[in-house]
């Protein structure tokens, strides 16, 4: 198979269009369209009934965990047994753990936010980051000294994140003296949270619990009024203070020079937490936009998008294979990863998985290494069958 390290096997493309694809394509005999169509709709309507019960294991698991219970039904002990659940359903719809290396690499970088964050990671019971596909996207960035230049750069981010999290106790935040930080109430529970379009070297922003750090080129910015205010006071005052001038000091000179001072550190003060509120403003501005669903919100898109990458797995092995019969796993794999590629996508096509689905559904046949599927007739009539049969009471 192709060596796709690196690459993610999230497919970003919809199933409508997909399957609007693989009718377009030349490959596809003009006769065939209604069928592959056809298709389409039974394996969508199969792997939904599927995963509608998948759904309604998860709400059920994820239902004493559920920030909205009261302390007193919320049964934490449960946690590690709700994530092997969830984590098996992730590993379906192709999400992978965003890395303690990619986590690192974003409290150490920047990319659209001109501001650093420290997580204070030591909060957490659970803390766990899923990511879904990859995207870049232009964004104007200010570079150069005191920041005064503007260039435009290309931004690499994830699709989706998921985040996993669950507070310790306020009696933990209590013993280690951190008692400020302690969410209370609503940091009871196990929470899940989806945003999209996430650039990777910002991870940090989607936190609930981070202490704000300025670049150095802030803190210069903020700290110049106060330099220029005390070297504009030494150089017109300095002589006098030290002796160089004739007389003496007066009060009412000596409390003119603390007053000035005086403003010139207020300014820089309110220069900073002016800095500052901007730059949280902007990242709650942007996170508003970006947040996807909560909770037990998060359980359904899920659920949802896991479907469509099954959805979507099945429908191009059986296309291809039925275009293109008596091919090896290798072939059809690098067939599908080049035909996907030829639409902008790049994926590490599942190929295995593919042909699991089909094999399962009762659509594949083996002559040694090499994969055929049934016709289209046989292959409606058997889904159909299976259809028929989900309920035999």
């Amino acid at each position: 198979m192709a060596n796709m390290d690196g690459v993610q096997a999230y497919i970003p493309l919809s199933v409508a269009s997909i399957k609007q694809k693989l009718l377009d394509d030349s490959m596809t005999d003009p006769n065939n369209y209604t069928g592959i169509s056809q298709i389409s709709e039974m394996i969508e309507a199969l792997w939904h009934h599927r995963l509608h019960g998948c759904q309604k294991s998860l709400s059920s698991a994820y239902e004493l965990l559920s920030p909205s219970l009261s302390s007193e039904k919320l049964e934490m002990g449960k946690t590690t047994e709700f994530l092997s659940v969830f984590e098996e359903v992730l590993k379906d719809g192709n999400w992978e753990e965003i890395t303690e290396k990619e986590i690192d690499a974003a409290l150490e970088g920047e990319d659209v936010f001109p501001i650093s964050l420290d997580v204070r990671f030591d909060e957490f019971s659970t803390m766990r980051l899923f990511k879904l596909g990859v995207l870049t996207f232009e964004n104007e960035r200010k570079t150069g000294f005191l920041g005064f230049k503007k260039e435009t750069v290309e931004v690499d981010a994830w699709d989706k994140v998921l985040q996993i999290i669950s507070f310790k106790d306020s009696s933990w935040f209590n013993s280690e003296g951190k008692k400020k930080h302690d969410p209370g109430e609503q940091g009871m529970g196990l929470h899940l949270r989806m945003f999209n379009n996430i650039p990777k070297l910002d991870l940090e922003v989607i936190f609930p619990n981070t202490t704000p750090n300025m670049r150095n080129v802030d803190k210069l910015k903020i700290a110049a009024p106060l330099i220029g205010g005390i070297v504009t006071l030494g150089m017109k005052f300095g002589p006098v203070l030290f002796g160089a001038g004739s007389g003496e000091t007066s009060l009412s000179l000596l409390g003119g020079i603390l007053s000035a001072l005086g403003t010139y550190i207020l300014k820089s003060y309110l220069g900073y937490r002016k800095t500052k509120e901007k730059y949280l403003s902007q990242v709650s501005k942007d996170l508003y936009f970006k947040g996807q669903a909560n909770d037990e919100a998060v359980l359904n898109m899920v659920v949802g998008l896991g479907e469509d990458q099954e959805v979507k797995e099945a429908l191009l092995a059986y296309t291809f294979l039925h275009n293109n019969p008596n091919q090896t796993e290798e072939e059809l794999d690098d067939a599908i990863e080049s035909w996907l590629g030829n639409h902008g996508v790049i994926v590490d096509f599942e190929v295995d998985d593919a042909v699991g689905k089909l094999e399962e559904l009762g659509l594949l046949s083996k002559d040694g290494d090499k994969l055929s599927v049934s016709d289209i007739p046989t292959t409606l009539t058997k889904l159909d069958e299976i259809w028929d049969n989900l309920y035999d009471y």
